[in-house]
């Protein structure tokens, strides 16, 4: 199902359920009763065209938003993406945590079995705060500084002779780090870990890592096939400029 602006929000998120957390992180709140995604979006100041292709990439795995999105100002992607970090830090990976203190073995073993999770998942923790740290440190002012200069009819002349030492590209990308520590993490749990006493919480752990792994995903891709080539496009016509 292709939503659109006439649709009911409500009925958008009663559909799939998964896109509660894409709403809220354009600071959406609930309560909206039968409004439609675009005065929703009015009401909250949101670009429909932005809101509607975010939306539908992750309500259906074989849309790509990609070249609507590329026409779109950066800085919206990179405010979205910096709320997907906060999301990330703030709530998916501290319930997750939650979660994992609370599993219960028996046995001789039992600290054995929930220092060796809790090791992995400090792991993968550790990744993930490094990584959003560099983007949000690194990354995205670069992108940000870019598109400004990009948009000036008289860029600064310092930004583009720095231009010539660097590029978008020259940002290490260690997505796959953090690929290789969560997959890590559900092998333990999935391969190696006795079952614990409460398993059910073993499986929302599970069912929580997926779900975060499918999100960290399009977080990915939105990087690499919106916010990369634009920042290729904007570096070199700057240097032509120049």
């Amino acid at each position: 199902m292709l939503i659109t602006k006439d649709l009911k929000l409500a009925e958008v998120i009663l559909r799939n359920y998964h896109l509660i957390p894409i709403v809220s992180r354009f600071g959406i709140q609930f309560g909206f009763g039968d409004k439609s995604v675009a005065q929703i979006c009015e009401q909250y100041n949101i670009n429909p065209v932005f809101f509607l292709e975010i939306v539908n990439a992750f309500n259906d795995k074989d849309y790509l938003p990609y070249e609507k999105l590329k026409k779109i100002p950066l800085s919206q992607t990179v405010n979205y993406l910096l709320k997907s970090h906060h999301y990330y830090n703030k709530v998916k990976l501290p319930d997750i945590e939650n979660l994992i203190g609370r599993l219960e073995w028996e046995g001789e073993d039992a600290d054995r079995n929930k220092n060796v999770l809790q090791k992995f998942f400090g792991r993968y923790l550790k990744e993930v705060k490094e990584h959003t740290a560099n983007e949000e440190k690194e990354i995205y002012p670069y992108v940000l500084e870019l598109e400004k200069n990009y948009n000036s009819e008289k860029p600064s002349s310092t930004f583009i002779e720095n231009l010539t030492k660097k590029s978008i590209k020259d940002y290490a990308d260690t997505h796959d780090e953090l690929n290789a520590a969560l997959l890590d993490l559900k092998n333990i749990i999935i391969k190696y870990l006795q079952p614990a006493k409460n398993s059910e919480v073993t499986k929302q752990i599970l069912t929580e890592t997926f779900k975060l792994d499918e999100d960290m995903k399009d977080h990915t891709k939105l990087e690499d096939n919106v916010i990369v080539p634009v920042a290729v496009m904007m570096e070199t016509e700057l240097k032509k400029r120049s």
